[in-house]
């Protein structure tokens, strides 16, 4: 639990400050004065002021805001004055750049953390051609290609890692390509043959993934019954394993269930109850978030790292973060069209427990969780809803096409309604919270 409370709390505080400094640099580069700069909603904790700005931490610890001179229509109905500092006085672009700059923050602090992971830690290979998997249905189970068989070449070009196998099957462009594999000590050739696009190329194939155990979370359902890492994973609840995704897709589905989970070690057979905790992780057909269950173990696979420079690192680390924001907007998309449904939408608590779900798995688990929800909160910031920056920024559009500002009570009636809204909001995804736990 202080583990939960304390990703969270590291989580949540520092993606609302790098969304909040980007309004306040921005509004600072414009030459508009910051009243207040708040983590935090409500009365003030503790705070300090410096200068124009009160710095301070406030008691509701659901995000945090900016608050710029002249940038809320006055309560007693009247206009601002219009000093050079004040928000309204400014143009819409100087506006329009102050309030995406919130958002442009969330996107640059993920863009940093995967520059970060690969600058440091190099590219993950998969130092393995032998294959784990073959799709009933795909070209490669037709043209005959066997779990364990190793693949040799591709169209006669050798390949040494995983990465180097989907690379040659994702460039190709002829409709058949030949394999040379290696099964039971013997060379084979192989011809498959494709009948669709290059999405059919990558489909129906995966690489051979070993049950065995490379670290144990301490404290875990796994260290309760005696797993140890180096430990190999043979069945589960009686089904033989003998790779790590048939484990993963066994114990995940027996939360908070006994389970008969069985491993070797140094020849010796070893048996125990083990009654998975319950996380949560997203639906991989549907969406929504739902229960599953975990021990506490990370996988021995066959993984090297490559180095990665300074460029070549930041251009992979931009790759990622278009592919996790088209991913996000591909979800939204389905929620809005009811594709998914609504009990997929986590808030506050859902939040917390993915955290430390996470931090339990490492630092660097818990750091890709956090760049996913930086960028989750920038796409969220930016959907056309009152009181977001989406709906400001609406607003702002609107202003622009018809040349002046809205009327002081549109803006009013615009920003009563945001704030309902995100009220209503905010009681629906706590609700969600609260009813996933006792499902």
């Amino acid at each position: 639990m202080l583990t939960t409370v304390l990703s969270a709390i590291f989580v949540l505080g520092l993606l609302v400050f790098i969304h909040e400094l980007g309004h306040f640099l921005a509004a600072r580069r414009m030459g508009i004065r910051v009243e207040r700069f708040s983590l935090g909603f409500g009365p003030r904790m503790i705070g300090k002021t410096i200068g124009d700005t009160e710095y301070r931490i406030s008691w509701i610890p659901l995000g945090g805001y900016v608050q710029m001179a002249g940038e809320q229509p006055d309560a007693d109905g009247g206009e601002h004055g219009g000093e050079p500092w004040e928000f309204q006085s400014k143009s819409v672009g100087a506006r329009a750049f102050v309030i995406a700059a919130g958002p442009g923050m969330n996107f640059v602090l993920a863009f940093i953390i995967f520059w970060l992971f690969y600058a440091t830690m190099g590219v993950k290979l998969v130092d393995t051609t032998t294959v784990g998997r073959v799709g009933s249905a795909s070209p490669y189970a037709a043209a005959g290609l066997q779990v364990g068989d190793e693949i040799l070449e591709i169209d006669q070009a050798p390949v040494d890692t995983w990465e180097d196998v989907r690379e040659r099957l994702a460039s190709g462009t002829a409709a058949s390509l030949d394999l040379k594999v290696r099964r039971d000590g013997q060379e084979r050739a192989l011809e498959v043959r494709y009948g669709g696009g290059a999405a059919e190329r990558l489909a129906g194939l995966d690489h051979f993934s070993a049950s065995a155990v490379s670290s144990v979370t301490s404290d875990s359902p796994a260290e309760k019954a005696g797993l140890r890492p180096g430990d190999v994973i043979t069945s589960v609840n009686g089904a033989p394993v003998t790779q790590w995704y048939e484990l993963v897709d066994l114990i995940r589905v027996r939360p908070g269930m006994e389970t008969t989970v069985s491993w070797t070690r140094n020849g010796q057979y070893h048996q125990a109850i083990v009654i998975p905790v319950t996380a949560q992780d997203l639906d991989r057909e549907t969406g929504d978030v739902i229960d599953i269950g975990q021990i506490g173990i990370t996988q021995q696979d066959h993984i090297k790292r490559s180095p990665a420079g300074l460029v070549s690192s930041a251009e992979l680390a931009g790759t990622q973060t278009v592919n996790v924001t088209y991913t996000i907007l591909g979800f939204v998309k389905k929620l809005v069209l009811g594709e998914v449904s609504t009990d997929s939408v986590g808030g506050p608590i859902a939040i917390a427990r993915m955290a430390g779900d996470s931090a339990r798995q490492g630092a660097s688990s818990l750091f890709s969780f956090m760049a996913f929800l930086s960028i989750n909160l920038a796409i969220l910031n930016l959907l056309p809803i009152p009181a977001l920056d989406g709906g400001q920024l609406l607003i702002l559009g609107v202003e622009k096409v018809l040349r002046r500002p809205l009327s002081l009570r549109y803006r009013l009636i615009w920003q009563q309604t945001g704030v309902a809204l995100v009220l209503v909001l905010m009681v629906f995804v706590v609700f969600n919270d609260i009813t996933r736990i006792f499902r």
